[in-house]
């Protein structure tokens, strides 16, 4: 049993990661790069290297954001709210805070203004990262589910 949990946490937290890393990179294909200046170093600038920089330098960060935040508020969301539309819609809006505050580290606000940058795009990338999340971690958790019940079903037998 806590080996199951063990690796869903870790399915779920590498889930998180992938999830999380591609609204950052949408963000910048898709605002980023709009910005011409060498004092904004993203897509433009430094090339495709940009991905891994981005995946070396963000992801513990974001697997610890997952291990500390997310993940004692995905257990008592699945505890405490039965719908899962209502942990989609939970998830998609601290999601999409989560991306305002990310737009605000990724941009300075004379970027922002000169390049006519829009913070709309990060808040609605990181909510619909955050649906993502919610739909698969429901099909993490049914699966893991419906694995525990088989073998206890085939152990009593």
């Amino acid at each position: 049993m806590l080996l199951n949990a063990v690796q869903r946490f870790l399915v779920l937290g590498i889930e998180f990661v992938i999830v999380m890393l591609s609204a950052v990179v949408a963000v910048e294909v898709l605002e980023g790069y709009k910005v011409t200046t060498t004092e904004y170093y993203g897509l433009r600038n430094v090339g495709h290297i940009f991905f891994l920089l981005i995946f070396i330098t963000f992801s513990p960060h974001v697997f610890a954001f997952y291990t500390v935040v997310v993940s004692p508020i995905s257990w008592l969301l699945r505890k405490y709210v039965p719908f899962i539309i209502a942990r989609v819609i939970v998830y998609s809006v601290g999601c999409g805070l989560l991306g305002s505050w990310v737009f605000d580290q990724m941009f300075r606000d004379h970027i922002v203004e000169t390049y006519h940058l829009n913070r709309t795009t990060s808040i609605w990338l990181f909510a619909l990262a955050g649906m993502i999340y919610a739909i698969v971690e429901n099909r993490v958790i049914q699966r893991y589910k419906m694995r525990a019940e088989n073998m206890g079903v085939s152990n009593k037998g």
